[in-house]
């Protein structure tokens, strides 16, 4: 890319004057590639980086021999001839010390057993390092019970302290689940098959694994409470009607229907562990016998499968949503009874300690989504749980992460609202509901964050529904932290404007966060994940919502993973607030991915900027569409006003496609390109200038149909409807250009009306006048981009490319191509920038890549 010449020039606006000398961000991507690859590449941590955490798990790429083994060797003495830590043997691909290094240069090698030790990776101990150090593995065997139940008590002493609950709510949910499951026929193995068969392969392979995971969920659904009501009243019905279930779950075929669905295979298997560990001493030596058997088969296969596998893969959705938890349980059911429990055990503490939140980073957020997250949410909670449970060591209070989510709940799925709308599924969450009341009622409980607390209050305050019906966190709650109050914890916030998540690339602007009815949220995603499993190819993309319902929003459902409304337009760019590039989008593919380098607030603007120059193209995909920059700058200016500003380079003359997408009927005229909606109780209105002339398109329906075809339903039981009011606009350029810019500028609120702008268009400067605002952009692709706004009281002056800001007859700026932004406040003025910042995976692969090139 060539880096284009300062252009100087005087801007006067209002009250206040910006003097810019400008250049651009010209961060390229920072290399090409990935910086997730979907299996390690690179052995972490390496190349002198300083380590996120005190103590680091060392992890290499993983041989995909299943009996390959490893030694690894760490020590401060790169000749490891002093104080060296050594192990030899380790069945899979990582390793955690388990003890607090000192601070200093940090020397490790791994190699497969036997043969050459890998190059020397080196890292840093810095007093910077987050204090993070687990037991090892022999102290959490010591913490199991020798005695029986233990996934659902602490041992036999630990029943009558659970009999204690059982007035609690959540023991009388349980209750009324267990005579449900009294009443229901005990479902057969043959009836884990589809009921009807359709004429293409992969529709029927998803009914199979549909109909499979129908055996599994019987299996679990019914067992988990006759097991929890027995614990609770004593009840012999219960202990009876659990063991006939198990009883025939154990003659289902392990290999047979119910493994189709890996889901099921796992529902299975703690099916038979819970009534194994709840009836143990209940059970004759036969029944024993029987339930083991398909126990160990089921639990072997998983481990087999995943062992060099997992540890060193970007994601296994599944895996993390809810096997690893019942592969956990299941192992502590059977320690001690069975051999390989201990290493099934090993290996999940292990991957546990080293991986989680696979997803989330230190920062807090979820880059799967708001819908899938509810998934993770017991593996998230269960696990540390237990861990301190049996060693004492509290994972929750000691990884920044667990404290940090509770922003993104805030900010990502606010209390009222529906969620910021990244990630699969979330087109169906339009409010927290009770899974995420739930969730941060145990974070309140765990954390003693206030936060929490607040979240769950402010959420009752729009909904109030009972939490005993989220059966994923019911019995965590009962039975480990019923005593704990948070009343006391609730707490008015004073909220900022904004957060961002850089780990996961996620940021979310509000105008009023504490006040969902009269809040106006924008939300972007610009992640280092790129496009893989429940994320989609949407770097760059943002959603719109006020009074917490959507408005420019994207589009589609997710039927299925490969169903072609999935693959062809919900999982598409053309599906979100995005950019197309010659009509494509950007590829599905973790090699895709964006960033987010800038983010600043003060107490009446919030911006952020994203940059998704990588993300049009892929080796993995064959696929490369010529994007050499795009450069999103997000502002919102309170209390309604949303900026959008594009920087667009190809490495040819290309079409470039403005995307804007609306729940509810898009009226546009093209001869002003101005745009509205009108949504229930507000108005969107906004207006798109480039330097060109477009062409604009306006359709209300899908480019592929999406149909339910696989009978699914809602949480109403009701069958999954796909004809909501969605339209779709598009602003293309007329003629083909390598560069080009964007802005657009949305009122949002009862009141919108952008046909009160005003504005002037000079030597490609566009001025706007609205509200209580002036916009200045730079639409002219031969000088320097530039976006820079002032209120009309004098009080706020912003710029994202300016040398210098000007505000009350001072001027301000450190650092040339910083977003840069002065406010008045009281007796003072708040000067504050905002430098590019790599997030933390990102700045790790640099220095990988830098090492190697020095080679």
């Amino acid at each position: 890319m060539v880096r284009k010449q300062p252009t100087c020039f005087v801007l006067g606006i209002a009250a206040a004057v910006v003097m810019q000398c400008s250049t651009p961000h010209t961060t390229p991507p920072p290399y090409p590639g990935t910086v997730y690859s979907r299996y390690l590449a690179v052995a972490q941590p390496t190349a002198g980086i300083a380590a996120q955490f005190n103590v680091p798990v060392l992890r290499w790429p993983a041989e995909k021999e299943k009996t390959t083994y490893y030694d690894v060797r760490l020590s401060q003495d790169s000749l490891f001839r002093g104080h060296t830590i050594y192990r030899e043997q380790i069945p899979w691909a990582m390793f955690n010390p388990h003890q607090r290094l000192s601070d200093g240069q940090w020397y490790w090698q791994y190699r497969v057993s036997g043969k050459t030790w890998s190059a020397l990776q080196t890292f840093q101990i810095t007093p910077e390092a987050i204090p993070l150090v687990s037991p090892p593995i022999d102290r959490f065997f010591k913490g199991i019970p020798p005695d029986h139940p233990r996934l659902l008590a602490d041992g036999a002493a630990d029943i009558p302290r659970i009999r204690t609950l059982v007035a609690n709510g959540d023991a009388e949910a349980i209750i009324r689940e267990a005579e449900k499951a009294l009443k229901q026929p005990i479902m057969t193995e043959r009836e884990g098959l589809p009921k009807n068969r359709l004429n293409d392969a992969e529709q029927n392979r998803k009914l199979e694994q549909d109909a499979s995971k129908r055996l599994g969920d019987f299996a679990y659904g019914t067992t988990m409470p006759l097991c929890q009501a027995y614990l609770l009243t004593g009840d012999s019905r219960y202990r009876l009607h659990a063991i006939r279930i198990a009883r025939e779950v154990a003659t289902w075929d392990t290999q047979g229907v119910s493994k189709i669905s890996d889901f099921s295979d796992a529902r299975c298997m703690l099916a038979l562990a819970t009534v194994y560990d709840t009836f143990h001493t209940s059970l004759d030596s036969a029944d024993r016998v029987a339930l083991v058997g398909p126990i160990v088969e089921r639990a072997t296969g998983f481990y087999i499968s995943w062992r060099n596998d997992v540890e060193a893969k970007i994601l296994s959705g599944h895996v993390w949503q809810h096997i690893l938890h019942y592969f956990f349980q299941t192992g502590i059911a059977v320690y001690g009874k069975v051999p390989e429990a201990a290493q099934w055990l090993a290996y999940a503490y292990e991957l546990f300690l080293a991986r989680a939140p696979i997803l989330g980073g230190v920062d807090g957020g979820w880059i799967e989504g708001a819908s899938y997250f509810r998934m993770n949410m017991a593996t998230l909670i269960d696990i540390p749980l237990t861990i301190k449970q049996y060693t004492g060591f509290d994972f929750i209070s000691t990884h920044p992460w667990y404290t940090n989510t509770i922003d993104w709940l805030l900010y990502h799925v606010p209390p009222g609202s529906s969620a910021d709308g990244f990630g699969d599924n979330t087109e169906e969450v339009f409010s927290p509901g009770v899974a995420y009341i739930a969730y941060a009622d145990i974070l309140a409980r765990l954390t003693r964050d206030p936060r929490a607390a607040e979240y769950v209050k402010r959420c009752r305050q729009y909904e109030n529904p009972d939490i005993s019906a989220d059966k994923s966190l019911r019995w965590i709650r009962l039975s480990r932290t019923e005593e704990t109050d948070t009343a006391d914890l609730a707490t008015e916030n004073d909220m900022e404007m904004g957060k961002v998540f850089r780990e996961i690339g996620l940021a979310a602007l509000h105008s009023n966060p504490a006040n969902t009815d009269e809040n106006l949220m924008v939300a972007m995603r610009s992640s280092p994940f790129g496009s893989y499993g429940h994320f989609l190819s949407d770097q760059n993309s943002f959603n719109i919502l006020y009074g917490g319902k959507r408005a420019f929003f994207r589009t589609g459902y997710k039927v299925t993973m490969k169903d072609p409304h999935r693959t062809g337009w919900y999982q598409h760019t053309k599906s979100n607030n995005s950019v197309l590039i010659d009509g494509a989008g950007q590829p599905y593919s973790v090699e895709a991915y964006g960033w987010i380098p800038r983010f600043l607030q003060g107490e009446d603007m919030a911006y952020v900027m994203g940059d998704a120059s990588a993300a049009y193209s892929s080796n993995e995909t064959n696929e490369d569409h010529g994007v050499k920059k795009f450069y999103r700058h997000l502002l919102l200016l309170k209390p309604d006003i949303i900026v959008v500003y594009d920087e667009l380079e190809s490495d040819h003359p290309a079409s470039w496609s403005w995307l804007l997408h609306s729940m509810a009927r898009i009226h546009i005229d093209t001869t002003s390109n101005r745009f509205s909606s009108h949504f229930d109780g507000f108005n969107g209105v906004g207006k798109l200038w480039t330097p060109d002339a477009v062409s604009w398109s306006l359709a209300d329906t899908f480019e592929v149909r999406a149909e339910n075809w696989r009978g699914s339903r809602n949480e109403s039981g009701e069958l999954k409807r796909y004809d909501d009011e969605q339209w779709h606009l598009k602003a293309i350029n007329r003629s083909k250009t390598r560069t080009t810019r964007f802005l657009a500028v949305f009122q949002i609120g009862p009141a919108a009306a952008i046909e009160s702008a005003e504005e002037v268009y000079r030597d490609g400067v566009v001025t706007v006048s609205l509200g209580d605002w002036d916009i200045q952009a730079q639409l002219d692709t031969a000088l320097s981009p530039n976006v820079s706004v002032m209120n009309h009281s004098g009080t706020t002056v912003f710029s994202t490319h300016a040398k210098q800001i000007s505000l009350a007859g001072k001027n301000f700026g450190q650092h040339e191509g910083h977003a840069k932004l002065a406010e008045k406040l009281n007796s003072h003025i708040r000067y504050v920038e905002a430098p590019d910042e790599l997030p933390h995976a990102i700045r790790q692969r640099l220095l990988v890549d830098g090492k190697n090139d020095r080679k």
